[in-house]
C-alpha cells in the first residue's frame, strides 16, 4: 500500500473557540495574519469571486486569487500533474469526496489537524467529517458540499395514474408497473444511470452497503456487496420489463423525457433540484416535488446514501497553510459563504446548522420555486442526517468509477447477469488496485 506522507506546517493557530455549546452557522474563526498574504484557490463554485468578498472585508490582510478550471478530469489531472512536479499547485483546490483519498495518497496535501482543524468536527454533519478524516486523526479536508439522495417526482403523474408517493422499494415497484399499464407504455416511472457509479453506489450506501474499508496499511474491497446485489437485481428487473429507462444522466434526451411528462421520478442529490430548475425552465415548473428516497423496510427511519459533494484542501506547497486553513474553514461555517454558495450555485450545505439557514428555506426562488413553492432543502437535511456514517472511499476510486460504465454497458446488452456485472467490477477493480501498488483484498 501507497502510504500517506503528510507534511506538517510549523506552528499551530491559535484557536478561539465559542465558549457556547450551540453550534453556530459562524463559531470562532482563527485569527487572520498579520501581514500580507494571497492565496490562489482552484474552485468550480459558481460566484465564488463573489462569495469571497465578504471574507476580504472581514480578514483584509488576505487577497484570494480564483482559478475555476471548470471540475472534473482536467482539473483533478493539473492538480495531480502539480503536486507529483512538486510546484504549481494552489494554496487551496476544491475535490470531491471521492476522489480525496487519490489526493491523500501522494502525500501532497497538508494535514489541517496540524491547524486545528479537529477543533471544528463538531459544527459538521458527522458522515461529511468521515470522509475528510477516515482514522479520525488527520484530517486531509473541510467538508464543502454534499449530495444526500431523495426522490424527485412529478405530482401530476402520480396523481393522474392514482399513485401514492412510494415509501418503500416494494411499493415503487408496484408503482411502476402501475404506470406502464397505464400510460401504455409511454410512461416510465424511474431512470437508472448506467454511466455514474456514484449513483448506483449511493443507493448501495442506504442499504448499508460498503465498497471500501482501510484496515491498517491495507484495504478490503468489495464492490459486489449483498447490498450492491440487492440494489442492481431490483433495478434490472425493473429495466427488463420496460418500467424504467435508462437515459443518459444530464443529456438533452433525459431532460426532454422529464419536461415532456415521459419519466415520473429519479433519485437526485441535494444538487439535483438546481439542475431541474435550470435546464427545464417553464417545462413542467411547478409540477416537481420532492421525497425521501424509497426504504427497504416499511416504518424505518429515512436512511440514505450521498452522491457527489466536495471538500477544500489545503496543499503542502501553500506557503500560508494557517490562513488557507481559515479560508478554508470561513467558506464551509460562514453564514454568508453558505447562503452565497446555495443561492448561486446550489451548494447543499456539509455543516449541521448549514442545514438551518434560513436561506435554504425561502420558497419564492428556484430550485425551490421549480418544486411548487415546497420547502426541498427540509427534506434533503432529513435525508442528509440518515446518511451512513461509516463509508470509505479508495484511492483508485477514478478506476472504479470508470470501470463501472463498462460493467453496466455489458449487463444493459444482455451479456452479463447483475451478479456477474458486479463480480467483473470487483475483479477488474482489484486487479487494477493491486497492479498499482496497494495491498487489497
Amino acid at each position: 500500500m501507497k502510504k500517506v506522507a503528510l507534511k506538517s506546517g510549523a506552528l499551530l493557530l491559535s484557536l478561539a473557540l465559542a465558549a457556547s455549546t450551540a453550534h453556530a452557522a459562524d463559531p470562532a474563526f482563527p485569527k487572520g495574519p498579520t501581514s500580507p498574504v494571497t492565496l490562489e484557490v482552484w474552485s468550480w463554485v459558481p460566484g465564488l469571486d463573489k462569495t469571497v468578498t465578504a471574507f476580504t472585508k472581514q480578514y483584509p490582510n488576505i487577497k484570494i486569487k480564483i482559478l475555476n478550471l471548470g471540475g472534473g478530469p482536467a482539473t483533478y489531472t493539473k492538480l495531480q500533474t502539480a503536486i507529483k512536479a512538486g510546484s504549481g499547485a494552489p494554496d487551496v483546490a476544491q475535490v470531491e469526496y471521492g476522489f480525496l483519498p487519490a489526493f491523500a495518497d501522494t502525500g501532497g496535501l497538508a494535514d489541517l489537524s496540524k491547524y486545528g482543524a479537529n477543533d471544528y468536527k463538531k459544527y459538521f454533519v458527522p458522515w461529511t467529517w468521515g470522509q475528510v478524516s477516515p482514522d479520525g486523526q488527520a484530517v486531509y479536508a473541510i467538508p464543502q458540499d454534499t449530495g444526500p439522495f431523495a426522490m424527485v417526482y412529478r405530482d401530476d403523474i402520480l396523481k393522474k395514474y392514482n399513485i401514492a408517493v412510494p415509501k418503500t422499494w416494494a411499493e415503487y415497484a408496484k408503482a411502476a408497473a402501475t404506470v406502464k399499464t397505464k400510460s401504455n407504455g409511454g410512461v416510465k416511472l424511474g431512470n437508472f444511470y448506467s454511466t455514474f457509479a456514484p449513483w448506483f453506489m449511493a443507493l448501495a450506501w442506504a442499504d448499508g452497503g460498503q465498497f471500501f474499508q482501510r484496515q491498517g496499511d491495507s484495504w478490503v474491497q468489495t464492490l459486489n456487496n449483498s447490498s450492491s446485489k440487492k440494489v442492481l437485481n431490483y433495478w434490472n428487473d425493473l429495466i427488463k420489463k420496460g418500467e424504467v429507462g435508462t437515459l443518459a444522466g444530464f443529456s438533452a434526451d433525459y431532460w426532454n423525457a422529464a419536461g415532456a411528462g415521459k419519466l415520473a421520478t429519479n433519485m437526485e442529490a441535494a444538487w439535483g433540484p438546481g439542475g431541474y430548475a435550470g435546464s427545464l425552465g417553464t417545462k413542467s415548473a411547478g409540477l416537481w416535488r420532492v421525497a425521501p428516497i424509497p426504504q427497504w423496510t416499511a416504518g424505518s427511519s429515512v436512511k440514505s446514501g450521498n452522491w457527489g459533494g466536495s471538500s477544500n484542501v489545503v496543499t503542502t506547497q501553500s506557503k500560508n497553510p494557517e490562513a488557507a486553513t481559515l479560508f478554508a474553514l470561513w467558506l464551509n461555517l460562514s453564514s454568508n459563504a453558505i447562503t452565497a454558495d446555495w443561492n448561486n450555485g446550489g451548494l447543499f450545505p456539509a455543516s449541521d446548522a448549514g442545514l438551518a439557514l434560513p436561506a435554504l428555506a425561502v420558497t419564492s426562488k428556484n430550485p425551490s420555486k421549480f418544486f411548487g413553492g415546497q420547502n426541498i432543502s427540509s427534506v434533503y437535511a432529513q435525508a442528509s442526517r440518515g446518511v451512513n456514517v461509516n463509508f470509505q472511499w479508495a484511492p483508485w476510486f477514478p478506476f472504479v468509477n470508470d470501470n463501472f460504465s463498462k460493467q453496466m454497458d455489458k449487463m444493459l446488452k444482455g451479456q452479463l447477469t447483475p451478479d456477474q456485472a458486479l463480480d467483473a467490477w470487483q475483479a477488474e477493480s482489484l486487479a487494477y488496485a493491486k497492479q498499482n501498488g496497494f495491498t487489497v483484498k
